[in-house]
């Protein structure tokens, strides 16, 4: 068993901690590649406890937080996104994803401190945005880290502004890397329907996002499944 502790620096919704963010930190402890579904919300500045022998990442009081299953890669593949479509798809970006529960987010959030993950739509049913590794970042499991961040929240864009503006959680979560990325890279993000129906089921809705480099080769693709918090929707 291995010690994890989310600082408050990776926060994602107010008070928790960012979902890719995190499971990157608990997929370092595990063998092989895996889907994560998180059980509840992610503790901040407390350790968890990763159980390598059950796949689940826990706090001190034995609770759930995430739950991983063997995953085989299998994310649709979509049209790469140049950095200037991207770009200019960031400059429509309009905040909303629940602007007093996001704003923290160091990955899409609206703080100085923020990694500026701000995808708006492309107009062919997509979003996306541009984006640049932090230069903080200095080690292969960081560089990771924000990337699998930065992903999930390009997929939060797409879900929640899309269609109609619907606040939404991330509740399953799977990324398949190509490549690393690098401090200071320029990257594109998209985030679409994938395979899963472009509507919402109820208060169901699957995405799939992906990242890619300056010449448009495939840096990383990730699904999530999400759940809208609105419960008369």
């Amino acid at each position: 068993m291995s010690a994890i502790r989310i600082a408050q620096g990776f926060q994602g919704p107010s008070g928790s901690g960012q979902g890719g963010w995190t499971i990157r930190m608990f997929a370092e402890q595990l063998s092989g590649t895996h889907t994560f579904a998180i059980r509840r919300h992610i503790p901040l500045d407390e350790d968890l406890t990763a159980h390598t022998d059950d796949g689940t990442l826990r706090t001190a009081a034995g609770e759930v937080v995430i739950a991983a299953s063997p995953w085989a890669p299998d994310v649709p593949l979509t049209e790469a996104v140049s950095l200037i479509d991207a770009e200019n798809a960031r400059r429509r970006f309009v905040p909303f994803l629940g602007i007093e529960m996001s704003r923290s987010c160091f990955s899409c959030g609206l703080t100085d401190g923020s990694m500026g993950v701000h995808a708006a739509a492309l107009g062919d049913g997509r979003f996306a945005t541009d984006w640049t590794v932090p230069t903080w970042v200095d080690d292969p499991v960081t560089a990771s880290g924000v990337l699998w961040a930065a992903l999930d929240c390009t997929a939060a864009f797409y879900v929640c502004s899309s269609d109609e503006h619907r606040m939404a959680f991330t509740v399953q979560y799977a990324v398949n890397e190509a490549r690393p990325v690098a401090p200071g890279e320029r990257v594109a993000l998209v985030g679409w329907n994938g395979d899963y129906p472009s509507t919402w089921d109820g208060r169901k809705r699957g995405a799939c996002s992906a990242a890619f480099g300056v010449d448009g080769d495939i840096i990383a693709s990730a699904r999530s499944f999400w759940v809208s918090v609105d419960e008369t929707q």
